[in-house]
């Protein structure tokens, strides 16, 4: 169990599985399809996915014609998928976590919140699909503002977790954006072992936090008369999609890091 004291009179709960002979990952909180894609990289089936954005859905829609799609989470009922599932994956909003997205002068909620408060829906999906595995993506800041609640539901729903912070830098990226990963296993599964032994996220060679260089750059003196030209004003983005596709961008995961997580629980099997 993970973190015994943070959970009153919690039940353990063994769950027992059919073997399964494709692996079959479904997704909540889908956005433009980064788990997805991870997913069917490392070689796994994508069967469903749950998005609320409608033109997350229609990319979704294009890029995994063959996976079911629903819109609401708060209306998917996981059920039929029952047995099914070995993993399902997402990123529940991070906007009551996350620092960036808090209100002007005001605090962070945390995860019960309006918006991160959604991981209640997740977890309710996942006592509905019981897959092998849960992975679960956040804002870095979860680890002070309700982790302990996300580990509380797996507990009681029969999951050990583990969890590992990863930047995008350590990837290759030229920028930060640390974000929390973790992965849930279903006590009495035959993935049970991972956790036992440690867990995946470790033996991923990710290196330690990246420091970031400071970088210099000798400045020209512009003048408006001479290089009036080469000036150019910013005039905001252009109509409609542009600024949706730049906001579901800035939503997604690194693929990257999720795909090497699925190849890791691949080579595992």
């Amino acid at each position: 169990m993970v973190l015994r004291g943070l959970c009153m009179e919690v039940r353990f709960v063994v769950l027992r599985f059919q073997p399964i002979a494709a692996m079959n990952h479904g997704s909540l909180f889908s956005g433009i399809g980064g788990f997805d894609l991870a997913a069917e990289q490392a070689g796994f089936t994508n069967i469903f996915h749950v998005e609320i954005d409608a033109l997350n859905r229609e990319h979704l829609h294009l890029a995994f014609p063959n996976a079911h799609s629903y819109a609401d989470i708060r209306q998917f009922d996981g059920t039929p998928y029952r047995g099914t599932i070995d993993i399902i994956s997402g990123g529940f909003p991070c906007q009551d976590i996350s620092p960036s997205k808090a209100p002007r002068g005001g605090k962070a909620q945390g995860i019960k919140g309006p918006k991160s408060g959604l991981w209640s829906e997740y977890a309710r999906v996942v006592r509905e699909v019981r897959p092998a595995i849960v992975c679960f993506e956040n804002s870095a800041m979860l680890l002070r503002r309700g982790l302990e609640y996300v580990l509380c539901d797996l507990s009681q729903l029969g999951y050990d977790t583990e969890w590992r912070c990863f930047y995008a830098a350590q990837f290759g990226y030229d920028h930060f954006r640390p974000r929390i990963y973790g992965l849930a296993y279903a006590r009495g599964h035959r993935w049970h072992h991972l956790i036992e032994n440690g867990g995946i996220l470790q033996e991923i060679p990710a290196g330690g936090p990246p420091r970031q260089a400071r970088v210099t750059m000798p400045a020209q003196r512009i003048d408006r008369r001479s290089d009036f030209g080469r000036l150019r004003m910013d005039d905001g983005f252009p109509a409609e999609l542009d600024k949706a596709k730049i906001f579901s961008y800035g939503n997604a995961i690194v693929v990257d890091i999720a795909r090497v997580i699925f190849s890791y629980l691949k080579n595992e099997l």
